[in-house]
């Protein structure tokens, strides 16, 4: 294991000869002796045994799965780190290793205490439980990436990896809309066989028995070859966010239904983007710290090679045409908030112009976008969704306020939302959360909880400005990874004022995956060879 305190820091913290008079020749071989062996041990490699080294490969293919899953599964995502962090815990008894000394442990330690203690305070404790173990995330997700990444090279190859695997879901979501998601029934008849199967007007029907259609000759291949009096099984896909749902139709049904107008079908297209994780929301604050990333790395390219360039730059518009289509405005603002913050701090004067250009450019496609597709202007109060939020922000900040300890429990509005009469759920029959991440710690976990993710919050924005120009003087390709870790993370905190973020698994691996990135870069600033990537 690399030494954490070598020879030469011992010297360094002695007097200079010069300071202290003549110093004996003994005590100058000494000196010098000490010098060699600094020297040395500045140089030599760290000992690693083999079934270390075996470890350590398979903890970091863990962490190559994890990047390439986080933008298409949860669970495979979440499956991922874990057996990594079960490694590593092994790593760590079996070969007797100490942790290194790790920041902001303070903030997120206190933050996890007060969010236990509200469990056990909680009106409806078997409700709030299940949801500690995404505020434990925080620091088991950071501590794993932060403990295990042992070199800028392993740094990038995981970086490149999202990028690619976040590129691939706009490529999927653009084939959603090009080659469409199934026939959407525009008509159907009441009380006709179809109907009483359970299928509705506006359901898009994706699949007969396994077999996908996109177009009524689709469909009407598929039932080609079956028998008269079997049933089919039928996929359908119902709402919005979108729910799959299957029903059984004889084939019969189908082709009558087909032959006398019934029922009638189009080609279906996704009405807001929801890619790979089944949310339109959750795909959205999933790409913007990507976003963000290859954002500041096309910035960060070296001018001579501009195919870096040019490839960051299409990741980026690509997953920026993603967060478009999912018509999700808080995500919008926060992508383009973070880079204008990235663009501001590595950026010229020369190429400025065109950045803030672009940046323009965009936010106002969003715009028009949204108005166009949603029928909504940029900040709307005739929108249910405005006025939903409005309501649950006075009611959070009530509870909160009746509640100053520990809150009223994670998730205790589900079972007592008559009891407290909110309002956003007697008016809207909407069961969602407090759109506020605020407000949803302070109303469930309390103020003091509050305070306490504040804490981290502006520790780690201190912490990663104090982080930069030291990256700047070491790497150019550290400094942009980094200042795109502090540029998602901005835009994280702008999307959370008006949504429940930290509620969604993928978001908080994403984000304390990240954490993590920072701290062990920071690290490496303090290990010979450990910078490998200029």
């Amino acid at each position: 294991m690399i030494q954490r305190h070598s020879i030469a820091s011992f010297t360094e913290a002695q007097p200079p000869s010069e300071k202290s008079g003549a110093a004996k020749p003994g005590v100058e071989a000494s000196q010098d002796t000490v010098a060699k062996v600094s020297m040395q041990s500045r140089t030599q490699p760290e000992t690693v045994r083999g079934w270390e080294r075996y470890l350590r490969a398979v903890i970091f293919f863990f962490f190559v799965l994890f990047v390439i899953l986080l933008p298409y599964s949860i669970k495979g995502a979440r499956y991922a780190w874990m057996a990594a962090f079960v490694l590593w815990l092994v790593d760590l008894v079996v070969g007797r290793k100490r942790m290194y000394e790790q920041p902001l442990v303070w903030p997120m330690l206190a933050y996890i205490v007060l969010s236990g203690i509200s469990c056990i305070f909680s009106y409806e404790p078997y409700l709030s439980w299940p949801h500690m173990k995404i505020v434990c995330w925080v620091a088991l997700i950071g501590t794993l990436f932060a403990q295990n990444l042992r070199c800028l090279s392993q740094v990038r190859t995981l970086i490149v990896l999202l990028l690619l695997s976040a590129a691939s879901v706009a490529g999927f979501t653009a084939w959603q809309y090009l080659h469409g998601i199934g026939l959407r029934i525009t008509s159907i008849g009441y009380l006709t066989p179809l109907h009483r199967a359970g299928l509705r007007p506006d359901d898009v029907v994706a699949a007969i028995n396994g077999h996908s259609v996109y177009s009524p000759n689709d469909l009407a291949k598929a039932l080609e070859g079956i028998p008269q009096g079997e049933t089919v099984r039928v996929r359908f896909l119902r709402g919005l966010p979108v729910r799959r749902k299957d029903t059984f139709v004889r084939v019969e049904d189908f082709e009558t239904a087909l032959k006398t107008g019934t029922a009638t079908f189009v080609s279906a297209r996704p009405v807001r983007a929801q890619g790979t994780l089944g949310h339109y929301g959750i795909l959205a604050e999933v790409m913007v710290p990507i976003g963000c990333l290859a954002w500041t790395l096309m910035l960060g390219s070296p001018t001579k090679q501009h195919w870096q360039q040019v490839a960051f730059g299409i990741i980026f518009l690509a997953i920026t045409a993603t967060v478009l289509l999912t018509q999700t405005r808080a995500a919008l603002t926060g992508l383009l908030g973070g880079c204008g913050i990235a663009m501001l701090l590595m950026s010229s004067r020369r190429t400025r112009p065109w950045l803030v250009s672009l940046l323009l450019v965009l936010f106002l496609g969003a715009v028009f976008s949204v108005y166009h597709v949603r029928g909504l202007t940029w900040v709307d109060p005739r929108d249910q969704g405005t006025q939903f939020r409005l309501a649950m922000w006075k009611d959070g900040l009530r509870l909160a306020w009746r509640h100053p300890l520990f809150g009223v429990g994670m998730e205790s509005i589900q079972n007592r939302w008559p009891e407290w009469n909110l309002g956003g759920y007697t008016q809207y029959q909407k069961f969602w959360n407090f759109h506020s991440d605020l407000v949803q710690i302070a109303a469930e976990r309390g103020p003091l909880t509050l305070a306490t993710w504040l804490w981290f919050v502006v520790a780690y924005l201190m912490y990663l400005g104090r982080l930069l120009p030291k990256m700047q003087e070491r790497t150019r390709f550290g400094w942009a990874v980094l200042t795109g870790i502090l540029a998602g993370f901005v835009a994280f905190l702008s999307a959370s004022l008006v949504e429940s973020s930290l509620n969604d698994d993928s978001l908080v691996m994403l984000l304390f995956f990240c954490f993590g990135v920072a701290v062990a870069m920071e690290r490496m600033l303090r290990e010979p060879g450990a910078i490998d990537v200029p």
